[in-house]
């Protein structure tokens, strides 16, 4: 079996080994579990590819299954991913017995330190928000949530909470699924209540009201201050190996990924640059095409600088980081890799003397997306853009 730094590249040769064998692993649904099962024992990508894909499937059987590969199971990193999957199955509410991760001391310290909390997030959204679920089972009353919508900017948008069943729960992400083709990935609960209480001192410090009762909502989660912590992405993926090879050309890739289709930059962040962009469109010096092509990357070029920066270099590399565990929970492992480089190298504060082709493709899709913005207005309309 390959070494852990590959671990990801053997579960993704697995899945497209199924893939080709008609196992549709990218929905995987309960009518599946049998088959996955029946796939046990032919490679051993194939095996943890199985076991990932029995990890998305929040039903019992899933469990069994996991749990009877498990005592057959003689391979170090096949156990160590029964294990992965069969927390991921705990955090969606199941029963795990204990002893099938008495051999994982972090999964143990996981369940533990969650108290059967559970916590959902969905992607980023191209305005830089995103969708925060937090559930606590409530004995005898269903599941006690806290549903927000945060910005990585503006702060809290919105929050609720209710009291609602599992099946509802599960209702809810199927209905998200189903309507926007979104879905919500689990997160450990305490980064989770992390950036909901950071998004809440980010809009009290605003000045925004129409949150008083924010202290009240969240008590039925936790009560203390929570305690500061990196990003999960980072126990999930060794930044030391992500940032070799060829990530820098790759990380157009990421344009690709539906989710960041309609991925814009700020407008307030994006306007400086416009203004310099039809001033070199139409300066009155004589400029043959190539010099024309070299001032405007010019400007590119000074724009990415500045967007790894300060507070936008902040912003950037958060919404990079939760993209990076998005795509690691839905089965995109190079995606996540390259997001999660991108992300070490904003955190950097330079982008490096090397094309970021990411970072250069976005700057150049938000610059188009605004000049048409700004060239389709009629003189006497408001001026205001509508995000997608």
């Amino acid at each position: 079996m390959a070494k852990s730094k590959s671990h990801e590249e053997e579960i993704r040769g697995g899945l497209e080994a199924l893939r080709h064998a008609g196992i549709a692993v990218d929905d995987p649904s309960p009518s599946l579990i049998q088959r996955l099962q029946g796939e046990i024992g032919r490679d051993p990508q194939i095996d943890l590819a199985v076991v990932f894909t029995l990890g998305k499937i929040a039903e019992a059987a899933a469990v069994e299954a996991l749990a009877k590969i498990e005592t057959e199971a003689r391979d170090k990193m096949l156990k160590k991913e029964i294990r992965r999957s069969l927390f991921k199955l705990s955090q969606k509410g199941l029963a795990v017995p204990e002893g099938r991760t008495s051999g994982s001391p972090t999964v143990l310290s996981l369940l533990k330190s969650a108290s059967g909390i559970e916590a959902y997030m969905s992607p980023v959204d191209g305005a830089g928000g995103r969708l925060l679920w937090i559930v606590k089972p409530q004995a005898g009353h269903g599941l006690q949530t806290i549903q927000a919508m945060v910005s990585d900017r503006e702060g809290l948008l919105r929050i609720g909470g209710a009291q609602i069943r599992r099946k509802e729960l599960r209702n809810m992400t199927r209905q998200i699924k189903d309507k926007h083709g979104i879905t919500m990935i689990s997160l450990p609960w305490e980064y989770a209540d992390q950036t909901l209480y950071a998004a809440y001192k980010n809009t009290k410090a605003q000045g925004r009201s129409g949150f008083e009762n924010f202290h009240e909502l969240r008590a039925s989660i936790a009560a203390a201050k929570p305690r500061q912590q990196e990003h999960p992405i980072y126990r999930r993926l060794d930044p030391h190996s992500i940032t070799g090879g060829s990530w820098r050309e790759q990380s157009r890739l990421l344009l690709e990924e539906p989710e960041l289709h309609f991925w814009f930059l700020d407008e307030d962040w994006v306007t400086p640059y416009l203004s310099q962009l039809e001033e070199a469109k139409s300066s009155r010096l004589v400029l043959n095409q190539v010099q024309k092509e070299e001032r405007l990357a010019g400007i590119v070029r000074d724009a990415v600088k500045a967007f790894c920066a300060g507070e936008i270099g902040a912003v950037l590399q958060r919404r990079m980081e939760d993209m990076a565990l998005y795509f690691l929970e839905t089965g995109r492992e190079h995606a996540a890799r390259l997001s999660l480089a991108v992300a070490i190298q904003i955190g950097t504060g330079d982008p490096g003397p090397l094309d970021i082709s990411f970072l250069t493709g976005l700057v150049q899709k938000s610059f188009g997306f605004y000049l048409s913005q700004q060239k389709n207005k009629e003189p006497d309309e408001p001026s205001f853009i509508v995000k997608p």
